[in-house]
């Protein structure tokens, strides 16, 4: 799909999580082609912040937090990278890029986080858009093959080199 009709759906996607309406969206294609650049673009049009997460640089306990002892209880450090309300404001786009070159152990933690909008008592803000991005296993990178638990959590686009 070209770059521009992904802008048209990645806008309407944005804009129905204001009526509280959101499918988490996938975007695929080879390194370079703009997938980074159309998220932003989104995040500038409505002025809202972008939360861009590389999650191939990513731990599981990157996204899950820290345990820490509070008196016979064990509870979990929210990270401060995933949005929060107060911090970041009430609407915005949660960004999960290199997706499919994150090791499988990371992309195991983001399930929950992507079909639930939660890791354990953190939740992700209602306005708030999860969107992802990846290379195929055809594009010379490093990727793992997305499991289907976690593909089947996400509408799913190709965007096609613009020339």
């Amino acid at each position: 799909m070209r770059p521009s009709h992904i802008e048209t759906i990645l806008d309407r996607e944005f804009e129905s999580a204001a009526d509280g309406f959101h499918t988490p969206v996938m975007l695929w294609g080879p390194p370079g082609v703009g997938k980074s650049q159309i998220v932003a673009k989104i995040a500038q049009q409505h002025s809202v912040p972008l939360i861009d997460i590389r999650l191939s640089q990513m731990e599981p306990t990157d996204l899950r937090g820290i345990p820490f002892r509070n008196g016979d209880l064990v509870e979990w450090s929210i990270p401060s990278v995933l949005p929060d309300a107060e911090r970041h404001g009430p609407a915005g786009i949660l960004f999960l890029d290199e997706i499919t070159s994150a090791p499988p152990t990371v992309s195991a933690a983001a399930y929950q986080l992507i079909l639930d909008r939660r890791l354990g008592e953190y939740q992700v803000p209602d306005g708030w858009v999860i969107f992802a991005a990846g290379n195929r296993q055809g594009d010379r990178g490093v990727t793992y093959a997305m499991p289907a638990p976690l593909a089947n959590r996400f509408t799913h686009y190709e965007v096609e080199v613009n020339l």
